[in-house]
C-alpha cells in the first residue's frame, strides 16, 4: 500500500516482499530498530511501520505498564511456546537428540540393512523350511495358497496402518507398543506392550525348537534316549548361547544380516531349481515334476485332528516377521521412512517366494499313505526340502539356511522382547515392571529384560513341540496386529488436526476390516486361547485404568472425546432448559482459588448425585494488561480443579477465572460467560461474609474499586446479581464445622428444611440430592438408605396442608413437622442485633420484616439444634433495602450449625407430571 497523487494504491509486485518480511520476523528474527513513520489520512495522524526486508517492529504495540520491557513481555510469550519461537526450540531439541544418537556407540540402520533384511530373515525362517511341506500336505496346494494369501492380507493391511502411524510423527523405541500406546492411550498400549513382549519371548522358543528339531532329525540316535528330551536339552543350550550373544551386543549380528539373507536366498533357489534338476528319490517321497502329483496334492487331506484354521495357526508365525523393523525403531536412522518402505517390500517379496515354494513342493513331493511307518513325504518328513534341493550342495545349503534363519530369528526376538518391555517400564504404567526399565549405560541394552526373556523362552522350550507353540504365538500377534489396525481407524475417526500422516495409501475402513479379520481368525483358530489372551489383556487394561497413570500422549481416544463432546453439545442445542423434567442444578461457586475455600468445594462435591456441572469461580482483581502474565504463570487458564483429600468426596470441576477491577465485576462476567451451551450454571453459591459487622462499625466505608476488597454493599449486590441473571442462590455458613476430612461419630441426626416461600422447589430439591451421597449417609447413620430429611412448615394450617400435598406429589421422602412462629421474645433478639446500631438505622416500616426474620431465626435455633445441616429460604434483597438490615436477616437465619440459605428463581424445578412443563 503506497501513497500516490491520486490516493493510496496496492502494488501487487511488492506484496510478496512484504509477506516475506513479516514471515521472517514471525519465525524469530530480531525486532526492527527503525522508528515508525508518521503520516496522515483524512487529517488524522497515523503510524506506519517500515519493512527493511527482514524485520517488522512489533514492539511498538506492546505496553510497558507492567514495569517489564517490551522485549521481556514478548520473550515470556515465546518461552511459553506461543508462536513460532516454541516450535523452533522443539526443532532444535529434536536435531540435538538426533546428533547425540549419531554420536552413540550403537550403530544406526536404514531401510534395507535394518528393516527389509530383518523382516525377511524373520519371514524366511523355521516355518518355511520345516512346516511349509506339512501345510501343503494337510491343506493341499490350493488351500495353502489361500492360507498364504489370508496371512499376507492381514500383514499388508497391518503394515499400511502401521506406516500411517509411523509417518505421523517421530517414532521412538518400543516398536508396536510405542505405536499403539501413543495412538490408543496407556490403557490399551500397556497390555499390548506386555503381551507383545511375551509373544516375542515365546517366539524365541519357536525358533530354538525349530533349530533343535533339525539337529535331532539329522542325528541317528537320541542322546537322551528320547527325541523330545533331546529337543529340550539342546534348546536350553542354544537359548543360553543366544543370551550370551545378546549380552555382548547385537550390532555385529545385524551387520551380518545381509550375508545371512544371501544364504537363505541361496537355499530357496536350490530348492526351486532342484525341483526340476534333481533326480527323483521316491523312497523319500520326492517323485519329481510331472505325473498326477500336482493334481493329487491340489485338494486338502487333513490328518491327526487338524482342520483349516488349526493349520493356519501353525503357519501364521511365518509372516509375523513384519514387526522386526518396528521392534528396532530406536536403532533406525529414520523410522518414519525406514519402517513403511522396508516392510512393504519385504511382504511383497516373501509372498511371491512362499507361493512359489508351496506350488513347487506340492508338485514334486507326494503325501505318504496315512498308515505308512516311514517318515517320508509332505506329512512326516520336515526335511524333505533337502531331498528336493540341488544335489551335493543343495542339501547342506538348505540345512545351513535353516540353522541361520532359526538362529538369527531367535536372536532378534530375544533382543526385541526386552526392548519393548523396557519401553513399557519406562512409561511407568505398571509399577511391577519398573526394574526392567533399567538399561546398560554403554549401549542402552536392557540386560534385566534379556534374563526375563531367557526364563520365559526356556519354559516354553520345555514344551518341545513346534506345533503346540505356534498357535500361541499367532494369538499374541493377532491381538497386536488387530490393535494396530484399530489404532489407525481410531486416529482417522478422531478428526484430529494433528493426524497428518505422510503415508496416505491407507483407508480407515480397510484398517477396521483388518481389525475384524484378526479378531475372527483368533476365535476360529482356538476360541479358548483367544479368550485367555483377551482376559489377560482385559485384566491389564482395567489395572492401568484404575491406576490412572499421569500421562498425556494425545491419543486417538482423547481426540475423539473432543470431537464427540462437540457433537453432543451441538445436539443438545435443541434441549429446552426450561423443562422441569430435565432440570438439574449446575453450580457456580465463588471460591476464589478453590484450595482457599475447600469446604465450599467439598460441600458441592456432596451434591454430586445431581450430576450437574461444577464451575469454581475465581476473580483475579487488577487490570488485564498488568495481571495477565501472573494469571498465566499461576495456570488459571487450564480450567480444571480437583482434590482427593476426602476419599468419598470427588472434588472436581471446571475452574473459571476472570481478571476484573473488583470481585463484583468479576462475578458479573462469570454470570454472563461461565459454562458452555446448555451446560451453564443455574445456581450461584456464595460463602457468608463474616466480617460485615466490623465494616458497618467503620465510619468511612471502603470502596472495592480502591482496595480490591469485597464490601458489604458489593456482597449484597452480588446476591442480587445472581437473582437478576435468573439463577438460584445459595449462601453457605459454618461449613468448616463439618470436619470433611475426618470420620465423624455416627448419629441419628437429620437434615432440616425450612421452605418458607414458593421458589420453584430448589429449596426442597437440593437437600434431597444431598441425602443421596454416601458421605452424608455415613455421617447420619443412614447406611445405604437416604439421609432422613425433615421439612419444618411455618404458617397457617391451610398453607401447611398445601405444602404437604405438594411434597407427596413430588415424591420427596421426608418427615413433615408443623411449627408455630410465635416463639421467644423478639425484643431480646433486637437487642442482640443493636450492637452495630442496625435497629436504629433501619426505617420504621422495615422493623416488622426484621422482627419476622428474627422469629424464624429463633425457631431454627430451637427446632434444629441437633440437626446435621439446616436449609432455610434466603430472603430476597429488594432494591432499596438497607444493606445492614439484609445482612442482619442472614445473620439471624444462619445458626451455629452448618446452614445453607437457599432460594430458587421462581422457575419450577420439580414436577409431578410425566411430561415436564417445557414440553
Amino acid at each position: 500500500l503506497r501513497r500516490t497523487p491520486r490516493g493510496y494504491r496496492i502494488f501487487p509486485e511488492e506484496t510478496n516482499q512484504v509477506i516475506m518480511s513479516v514471515g521472517m520476523n514471525v519465525l524469530g528474527s530480531t525486532a526492527s530498530q527503525n522508528p515508525p513513520d508518521e503520516s496522515t489520512i483524512n487529517g488524522r495522524s497515523q503510524r506506519f511501520h517500515t519493512f527493511d526486508g527482514k524485520n517488522f517492529d512489533m514492539n511498538y504495540y506492546t505496553s510497558n505498564k507492567t514495569g517489564k520491557t517490551r522485549k521481556e513481555e514478548n520473550d515470556y510469550t515465546i518461552a511459553k511456546g506461543e508462536g513460532w519461537g516454541g516450535l523452533e526450540n522443539k526443532l532444535k531439541e529434536l536435531e540435538q537428540a538426533k546428533a547425540e544418537d549419531s554420536d552413540a556407540s550403537q550403530p544406526k540402520f536404514g531401510t534395507w540393512n535394518g528393516v527389509f533384511v530383518s523382516c525377511l530373515l524373520n519371514i524366511f525362517g523355521v516355518i518355511m523350511f520345516l512346516r511349509l511341506p506339512w501345510t501343503v500336505g494337510q491343506a493341499g496346494i490350493l488351500l495353502t495358497l489361500v492360507i498364504i494369501f489370508i496371512s499376507n492380507v492381514v500383514t499388508t493391511i497391518t503394515t499400511l496402518s502401521m506406516s500411517a502411524i509411523c509417518t505421523n510423527g517421530e517414532v521412538k523405541a518400543g516398536g508396536a507398543y510405542y505405536l499403539i500406546s501413543r495412538s490408543l492411550g496407556p490403557r490399551v498400549g500397556g497390555p499390548i506392550g506386555v503381551m507383545f513382549s511375551l509373544g516375542q519371548a515365546v517366539a524365541v522358543a519357536l525358533y530354538v525348537i525349530g533349530f533343535c528339531e533339525t539337529v535331532v532329525l539329522l542325528s541317528s540316535d537320541p542322546v537322551t534316549g528320547d527325541d523330545l528330551n533331546d529337543i529340550r536339552v539342546f534348546g536350553i543350550m542354544v537359548v543360553t548361547v543366544l543370551l550370551i550373544m545378546a549380552y555382548i551386543g547385537t550390532g555385529w549380528v545385524i551387520k551380518l544380516q545381509i550375508g545371512l539373507l544371501g544364504l537363505l536366498v541361496g537355499s530357496i533357489l536350490c530348492v526351486l531349481i532342484g525341483s526340476i534338476a534333481t533326480p527323483p528319490n521316491e523312497d523319500k517321497g520326492f517323485v519329481g515334476p510331472g505325473g498326477s502329483t500336482i493334481s493329487d496334492n491340489a485338494g486338502p487331506e487333513f490328518r491327526d485332528g487338524y482342520d483349516f484354521f488349526q493349520v493356519f495357526a501353525v503357519f501364521f508365525p511365518a509372516v509375523t516377521g513384519i514387526m522386526a523393523g518396528a521392534n528396532i525403531s530406536g536403532d533406525l536412522i529414520n523410522p518414519s521412512e525406514n519402517i513403511p518402505t522396508g516392510t512393504l517390500y519385504a511382504i511383497l517379496v516373501s509372498t511371491v517366494v512362499y507361493m512359489a515354494m508351496a506350488i513347487t513342493i506340492g508338485a514334486v513331493v507326494i503325501r505318504a499313505p496315512e498308515d505308512s511307518s516311514d517318515d517320508i513325504g509332505l506329512y512326516d518328513d520336515p526335511l524333505v526340502m533337502t531331498e528336493v534341493a540341488i544335489p551335493y550342495i543343495g542339501g547342506p545349503l538348505v540345512l545351513a539356511g535353516i540353522f541361520a534363519a532359526t538362529f538369527s530369528s531367535g536372536l532378534a526376538s530375544l533382543v526385541g522382547a526386552p526392548r519393548i518391555l523396557m519401553s513399557v517400564a519406562q512409561d511407568d504404567l505398571i509399577p511391577a515392571l519398573a526394574p526392567f526399565g533399567v538399561y546398560r549405560q554403554s549401549d542402552k541394552s536392557p540386560v534385566r529384560g534379556y534374563f526375563l526373556t531367557y526364563f520365559v523362552s526356556g519354559c516354553c522350550i520345555l514344551i518341545g513341540s513346534l506345533n503346540a507353540i505356534a498357535p500361541l504365538i499367532s494369538m499374541f500377534f493377532m491381538i497386536t496386529y488387530g490393535l494396530i489396525n484399530l489404532s489407525t481407524f481410531a486416529l482417522e475417526m478422531s478428526k484430529s488436526p494433528s493426524w497428518r500422516p505422510k503415508f496416505t495409501y491407507f483407508n480407515k475402513w480397510v484398517s477396521f476390516f483388518g481389525f475384524l479379520m484378526c479378531l475372527v481368525i483368533m476365535f476360529l483358530t482356538s476360541w479358548y486361547i483367544a479368550l485367555a489372551s483377551i482376559f489377560l489383556a482385559g485384566a491389564l487394561y482395567y489395572y492401568i485404568h484404575f491406576r490412572d497413570p499421569n500421562v498425556n500422549w494425545g491419543s486417538a481416544n482423547q481426540a475423539r472425546e473432543f470431537y464427540d463432546v462437540e457433537k453432543a453439545m451441538m445436539r443438545m442445542r435443541h434441549h429446552r432448559t426450561d423443562n422441569d423434567k430435565l432440570y438439574r442444578p449446575h453450580y457456580l461457586i465463588m471460591t476464589g482459588e478453590p484450595k482457599d475455600r475447600l469446604h465450599l468445594c467439598q460441600f458441592i462435591a456432596s451434591l454430586r448425585k445431581g450430576y450437574g456441572i461444577t464451575v469454581y469461580g475465581n476473580v483475579y482483581t487488577g487490570s488485564y494488561r498488568e495481571s495477565v502474565i501472573e494469571f498465566r504463570k499461576k495456570g488459571f487458564e487450564r480450567g480444571y480443579y480437583e482434590s482427593s483429600s476426602v476419599p468419598t468426596l470427588k472434588v472436581r470441576g471446571f475452574l473459571s477465572t476472570v481478571i476484573a477491577p473488583s470481585v463484583r465485576e468479576g462475578l458479573q462476567s462469570l454470570l454472563c460467560c461461565a459454562g458452555l451451551g446448555v451446560l451453564r450454571p443455574n445456581t450461584l453459591v456464595l460463602g457468608y461474609k463474616e466480617d460485615w459487622k466490623d465494616e458497618m462499625q467503620t465510619e468511612e466505608k471502603k470502596l472495592a474499586t480502591d482496595t480490591g476488597d469485597l464490601t458489604v454493599n458489593d456482597y449484597v449486590d452480588m446476591i442480587r446479581d445472581g437473582f437478576k441473571m435468573g439463577m438460584g442462590v445459595m449462601v453457605c455458613r459454618n461449613l468448616k464445622k463439618l470436619e470433611w476430612n475426618y470420620e465423624a461419630e455416627i448419629t441419628d441426626k437429620t437434615i432440616d428444611i425450612y421452605w418458607l416461600v414458593d421458589d420453584g422447589g430448589l429449596t426442597l430439591l437440593i437437600p434431597y440430592i444431598l441425602s443421596l451421597h454416601v458421605w452424608w449417609q455415613q455421617r447420619t447413620g443412614a447406611g445405604e438408605k437416604k439421609v432422613p430429611l425433615r421439612l419444618i412448615l411455618v404458617g397457617d394450617i391451610d398453607s401447611c396442608n398445601t405444602v404437604q400435598t405438594l411434597v407427596d406429589l413430588f415424591r420427596i421422602p421426608c418427615e413433615i413437622k408443623r411449627c408455630p412462629l410465635n416463639l421467644g421474645k423478639t425484643s431480646e433478639a433486637l437487642e442482640k442485633y443493636s450492637k452495630p446500631n442496625v435497629a436504629a438505622r433501619v426505617r420504621e416500616e422495615s422493623k416488622s420484616k426484621l422482627e419476622h426474620w428474627l422469629k424464624i431465626g429463633e425457631l431454627i435455633r430451637t427446632e434444629s439444634k441437633n440437626a446435621s445441616m439446616v436449609f432455610a429460604t434466603l430472603p430476597y434483597p429488594l432494591v432499596g433495602i438497607e444493606y445492614e438490615l439484609y445482612m442482619t436477616w442472614l445473620d439471624a437465619l444462619s445458626t451455629t450449625i452448618p446452614t445453607v440459605l437457599i432460594r430458587g428463581n421462581n422457575e419450577n424445578v420439580l414436577t409431578f407430571y410425566l411430561e415436564g412443563n417445557g414440553g
